[in-house]
């Protein structure tokens, strides 16, 4: 055989060699990113225990203070998702049995259950209610490898809700109050059309838009490009080792179904979930609505940066819930938005 010819091979057979380990690298750190959004990002612990120190500089590790120098006020509940694992939740029922009023707190990807009592304070503050805080599957002392975002979570919220009406009775009021993946989840739940008629509202702090967006919007700002192939190659991969359709966690494709009030929050300064994703949102709801954006605020940051504000919104979705007023935001941003400070 004439050497030109084998010369020719040879490097045909380098550069396929070279194709296949390049693929095979991809393949790989596309498992890799797949695990590091999914698999379960803390171990579940044997028991459920106080951190060993909480840092209180910020109001939500004040609440976490408050919260476990009270642990022996607050109940442990537990639940069999529709998957059959165990779900867990922290309850703190109001001072009168026979209080209507539920707020059921939900925390964030990689979240302490337990940072969600800051929130717990702000809404007792105001009236007596019961408070619910879940862990989400996956996290806390929850049974679950994968994090559900809003997908799963959305059914495991769902039958907490119906949960909450076998332990306390019909005819309750809840509202959700969720941040980043749990504001997601909330919307979800609301828009999932599986959500109890008792569902009374939506507090979203910081929610992505759509999953597929969220993890595009992180690749992109780490490699400072765009990588479409390589996102859906992601996608197979999650779908395939988890079983999970990442394209139908997604609160914007839901949220002109959503019946009941939501109020939005977002930081300005969010650099992880960007602003305009709750922007997003809030043009598809159809149900009454209103946005308040924190100036200068980090992801759901925005209660630690401005609490007499983000209170102030609490009091005015809390007071108006079942008022007309909230009829006449339907479609609009109210004209009060933007000379709050």
């Amino acid at each position: 055989m004439p050497t030109g010819i084998i010369l020719a091979l040879i490097i045909v057979a380098l550069l396929l060699l070279l194709l296949g380990i390049t693929a095979l690298l991809i393949y790989s750190y596309a498992v890799r990113v797949a695990y590091r959004f999914f698999a379960r990002p803390q171990p579940r612990p044997p028991f459920d225990k106080s951190p060993l120190s909480i840092d209180q500089t910020t109001i939500f590790g004040r609440g976490q203070n408050w919260f476990y120098s009270n642990r022996m006020n607050i109940l442990d509940w537990q639940m069999t998702a529709f998957d059959g694992i165990k779900l867990y939740a922290y309850y703190i029922p109001a001072n009168k049995k026979n209080t209507r009023d539920v707020v059921i707190l939900l925390h964030g990807f990689n979240d302490a259950p337990s940072v969600m009592a800051a929130y717990a304070q702000l809404h007792l503050e105001k009236r007596d209610c019961h408070i619910l805080i879940p862990h989400l599957r996956a996290h806390g002392m929850s049974e679950g490898n994968f994090v559900g975002y809003g997908l799963f979570d959305s059914q495991d919220i769902a039958m907490w809700m119906q949960y909450l009406e076998t332990r306390l009775g019909p005819d309750l009021s809840i509202i959700l109050h969720g941040r980043s993946m749990g504001a997601a989840t909330a919307l979800m739940t609301a828009g999932s059309g599986i959500a109890p008629r008792t569902l009374a509202g939506v507090i979203a702090d910081s929610s992505f838009d759509a999953l597929d967006t969220q993890i595009a919007y992180l690749t992109q700002r780490k490699y400072k490009m765009k990588l479409r192939p390589f996102l859906m190659l992601v996608r197979r991969v999650v779908l395939k080792r988890f079983g999970f359709p990442i394209e139908k966690a997604s609160p914007v494709s839901i949220a002109s179904r959503i019946t009941v009030p939501v109020l939005l929050f977002h930081g300005t300064d969010d650099h992880l979930v960007p602003s305009y994703m709750s922007d997003n949102i809030y043009n598809r709801i159809r149900a009454p609505k209103r946005i308040c954006l924190i100036e200068g605020a980090a992801h759901v940051m925005g209660y630690n940066a401005a609490p007499e504000k983000y209170s102030a919104e609490i009091d005015r979705f809390r007071d108006s819930i079942s008022d007309n007023e909230w009829q006449k935001l339907i479609g609009r941003r109210p004209a009060y938005d933007e000379d709050d400070t």
